[in-house]
């Protein structure tokens, strides 16, 4: 265990000499986490109705729910999926379709590397109802798909949308070199398999969470110690810009940060974290300004 912890360590380390920084960032703690029931946030992403607010939701041990929490870590809202029973939720992400938002929650969790299905779990994006605190999305509402890796079973805790070219990506974690594999938005329906196949390999191991800005324009990947950052020509295929030289930002690492998105403006980004041993959390807000 420990040999496997220093070669981990030693990665990461090798891992931030490969890029460099041409950006500064400001960090803010906007929230401190208070609520009980928000323990072990490992997934968020911006409600497209609010900049304001935030989808964020538990791993594994939890139900299945997401929470509503506003731009001070506050809970507004908890929204339970009628009929779902849920492994290790790991992330969340949205695309939207014929004019609709959707949230996809990723329960594809795997620390062991056992599972031989994860799952897609996919609905339209409530609303926040003024004086509901609890919330039932009705199963008929929800669409489940089911997923397996071509080769075994793997970790992953990272997925994103890309607006661009109509697919999510899911990202493995615990891979000498993260794998991508991507899934077409196109075609998913309620009760669909799907056999994952790998796209390529990243330059990070132990990938927590990813997002893609809303134009997708901007990528953001981390990981225990790093943010990387790329920024995408307008048309430019994922692969090919996977392909360049990411960005690390500066970032201070939390206490088990699992959790990042975009805001509204691609440069501005927020991350929230667990709270393993009852340690403080927040949600911080991140600010890039390119260095001159």
């Amino acid at each position: 265990m420990v040999s496997r912890l220093l070669f981990i360590i030693f990665m990461l380390a090798w891992a931030a000499t490969l890029f460099s920084q041409r950006y500064h960032v400001d960090r803010t703690a906007i929230g401190k986490l208070k609520d009980s029931r928000l323990s072990e946030l490992s997934g968020i992403i911006g409600a497209s109705f609010d900049s304001t607010l935030f989808w964020v939701h538990n791993d594994s041990g939890d139900s299945a729910r997401i929470f509503l929490v506003d731009a001070n870590a506050r809970l507004k809202a908890v929204y339970y999926l009628e009929g779902v029973h849920i492994v290790d939720t790991e992330d969340i992400t949205m695309f939207r379709e014929q004019g609709r938002t959707f949230l996809v929650l990723g329960d594809i969790g795997d620390n062991r590397g056992v599972r031989q299905h994860i799952y897609l779990y996919i609905f339209e994006e409530p609303h926040c109802e003024a004086g509901k605190e609890i919330v039932e999305i009705p199963a008929q509402q929800i669409r489940k798909v089911t997923m397996r890796y071509e080769d075994r079973p793997r970790d992953a805790e990272a997925l994103f949308a890309d607006p661009m070219d109509r697919r999510l990506y899911l990202v493995s974690k615990r891979d000498f070199r993260a794998g991508l594999y991507p899934i077409e938005l196109s075609s998913l329906t309620d009760g669909d398999f799907l056999i994952l196949r790998r796209a390529c390999d990243l330059p990070m191991t132990f990938v927590t969470a990813a997002d893609m800005s809303a134009d997708g324009a901007g990528l953001l990947i981390k990981n225990l110690t790093q943010v990387f950052f790329w920024q995408r020509r307008t048309g430019q295929p994922l692969l090919d810009l996977l392909g360049q030289q990411p960005v690390v930002l500066p970032y201070h690492p939390e206490p088990q940060g699992e959790a990042i998105c975009f805001g509204r403006q691609n440069s501005v980004f927020y991350t929230i974290s667990e709270r393993p041993l009852g340690l403080d959390a927040y949600l911080y807000r991140y600010k890039i300004v390119p260095l001159d």
